[in-house]
């Protein structure tokens, strides 16, 4: 039987909420509700009182601060996703065409654009990201465009070193085909996955 992963979300609206109405919270309120605030020691009082919000609020602070820099830092790292779906996407599609064309012309202006190395970035970059810190979906989608980019890599290697007087109808002979049927819906999946706003964002 597989396990099941259980993922818990907090926002910080939803922390307070449950402070308010946390025993921890709510019984020291009660107790200083009934301190002898009208005796001669309520300077006394009020100081403790003070001294112990300075404390929470010294470590709520920093605390909400580090929350959002992972937020953001998390944010970022999935834009950079979404930007790099996008790419490989492009390059896939325009590497396809070229071996359905199967014309030498269509491979040199390929050549002229650079698109081997292109995709030694791709392959490169998709390596770079962590897997740390991503939720079990989320390391799929970059576990799907690293296989993309290595298997765009491979593809690419073979369409620069092709002899077209050896083996003209690239189309047909191309010995990756089946790997692009396999692959090429693959970066669309990745790009369905991500949310929308990146999606729209890295598009523009």
């Amino acid at each position: 039987m597989l396990g099941t992963e259980i993922v818990i979300r907090f926002t910080w609206v939803s922390v307070v909420k449950v402070l308010f109405i946390s025993p921890a919270v709510v019984v020291p309120i009660c107790f200083l509700l009934y301190l002898p605030w009208d005796s001669p020691n309520a300077p006394a009082w009020v100081q403790a009182v003070g001294s112990i919000a300075a404390i929470i609020a010294a470590w709520l602070i920093p605390y909400q601060h580090e929350q959002m820099r992972v937020r953001k830092q998390k944010e970022d790292l999935l834009a950079s996703v979404a930007w790099l779906a996008l790419r490989v996407k492009n390059s896939f599609d325009h590497m396809a065409g070229v071996i359905q064309r199967s014309e030498p012309e269509a491979r040199d202006g390929w050549l002229f654009l650079s698109e081997p190395s292109d995709w030694a970035i791709h392959r490169d970059a998709a390596r770079e990201f962590p897997l740390v810190g991503f939720t079990r979906d989320e390391i799929s989608w970059l576990l799907s465009l690293r296989s993309v980019t290595e298997f765009g890599l491979l593809c690419a290697e073979t369409l620069k070193a092709w002899d077209f007087e050896d083996s003209p109808n690239l189309a047909q002979d191309f010995p990756h085909n089946d790997g692009i049927v396999f692959h090429r819906p693959q970066i669309d999946w990745v790009l369905g996955q991500l949310p929308l706003g990146l999606r729209r964002r890295d598009s523009v």
